[in-house]
């Protein structure tokens, strides 16, 4: 008709041992979260950075291929667009200077001298890469179609 208390010692340490385990998963839980948080926010740093670094490269190759006063002209776009093919590397390394990114690939083509000049479309493209030393890497290209003024 008595209880014994002796029965209901050991009950606080097998609570205390399950409070221990459940805190020790739910923290890391939690660092691993934080740690995808993380990684998260450094990639879309850096696709930022290199979306505008491409950006910027076509905005230089665009105000290459119609100067301020140039006519546009289809024969002055096509010696501009050999213009942007050959002063873009010393412009690309100006361009992502600062930055946790490679010198940005700019490049201007032509279009088939088969097509009629009413069709002649040149294609301005650009392509940066940004990295955070040697764990992330993130590339962004842009691509620009141009034509001649008058065409």
């Amino acid at each position: 008709m008595f209880r014994r208390r002796k029965t209901q010692q050991g009950n606080m340490i097998i609570v205390a041992v399950f409070v221990i385990v459940v805190m020790g998963l739910l923290a890391v839980n939690l660092s691993r979260i934080n740690w995808s948080n993380q990684d998260t926010l450094t990639r879309e740093v850096l696709g930022t950075q290199a979306w505008f670094v491409a950006h910027s490269s076509n905005e230089w190759a665009l105000a290459t291929l119609y100067p301020i006063g140039g006519s546009g002209s289809l024969t002055e776009l096509e010696t501009h667009c050999d213009t942007v093919n050959n002063t873009a590397a010393t412009a690309a390394a100006d361009i992502a200077d600062g930055l946790p990114c490679n010198s940005p690939t700019i490049q201007c083509i032509k279009p088939s001298s088969s097509l009629p000049d009413e069709l002649k479309y040149y294609q301005v493209t650009s392509s940066a890469i940004c990295s955070s030393g040697t764990i992330y890497q993130v590339q962004r290209a842009q691509e620009v179609w141009v034509k001649a003024v008058g065409n």
